[in-house]
């Protein structure tokens, strides 16, 4: 009986062995590769359209130079529409009485000027919402000249930061909010974050932004706008090795009931 036991806990010991190596040998395989130049390129390109980059900026590089892909100038993003919350200034050429200074663009969309009322210009540019008071004063007035000025622009812009963070919210933009920033707000990102391909929704659009290239300098700090959505995903390799790492100890507990590693 004694003989028995003795030759199970050897084969127990080689059976945990091979698992043990199979198991490291899985978790070295996820380890995460360097982004090749192709991806690098991909993900300066994503940022360039999210900076607004100049066009013809974008194309120009070439997808195998890493070096040239990750030099692309950007400006902030400015909303070119009016939003509600912005402050305009509305000057009627030479007419005192139907020009208006301060004036907050209410939430539904619409200021209130004098001899016309309520003008929605929330969704216009500057030269449309111009356009659109001169049309409703020409009904009363002849070849009138307006002038729009956005005097200060909204402060209650916002950015949902969700998925794989700390803090999963909903944070307000004041000033210029960075892509970095925004993560930071919610206290960095979860263990099994996939910090390669974080997606960035904004019109309607997808695009995808590798957060290491940018922690790194390697391409630009993505500046956010109203109404931005950021979705960090699960890393699947991530994902997988924590499912090893929790199986371990379910695959020695058994064996140690024939005396392995004693």
């Amino acid at each position: 009986m004694k003989t028995l036991i003795l030759t199970l806990a050897a084969k127990s010991r080689a059976i945990l062995a091979l698992v043990s190596i199979s198991l490291l040998s899985a978790c070295s395989s996820l380890s995460p590769q360097p982004p090749t130049a192709a991806e690098t390129a991909m993900a300066a390109r994503s940022v360039a359209v999210l900076n607004q980059a100049p066009v013809g900026a974008v194309p120009q590089y070439a997808v195998n130079d890493a070096r040239v892909a990750t030099k692309i100038a950007y400006r902030p993003a400015i909303s070119a529409t009016i939003s509600p919350q912005d402050t305009l200034d509305i000057n009627v050429f030479k007419v005192a009485d139907l020009s208006a200074k301060a004036l907050k663009v209410e939430s539904n969309g619409a200021i209130s000027l004098p001899l016309i009322g309520s003008v929605r210009v929330a969704g216009l540019s500057i030269g449309q919402a111009e356009q659109l008071i001169t049309q409703k004063l020409s009904q009363y007035m002849q070849a009138p000249k307006v002038s729009v000025v956005r005097t200060d622009t909204a402060v209650s812009k916002r950015v949902t930061v969700e998925g794989e963070v700390r803090t999963p919210g909903v944070f307000p933009i004041k000033g210029n909010l960075s892509f970095l920033q925004a993560i930071a707000m919610a206290q960095g990102l979860t263990d099994l974050a996939d910090s390669r391909s974080v997606l960035f929704f904004r019109d309607g659009q997808q695009h995808a932004v590798s957060l290491d290239l940018v922690r790194t300098g390697r391409i630009a700090d993505p500046i956010l706008r109203g109404d931005d959505r950021i979705v960090v995903l699960k890393d699947n390799a991530k994902v997988r090795e924590k499912k090893v790492i929790d199986y371990l100890p379910a695959v020695i507990a058994p064996l140690s009931l024939f005396g392995v590693g004693g």
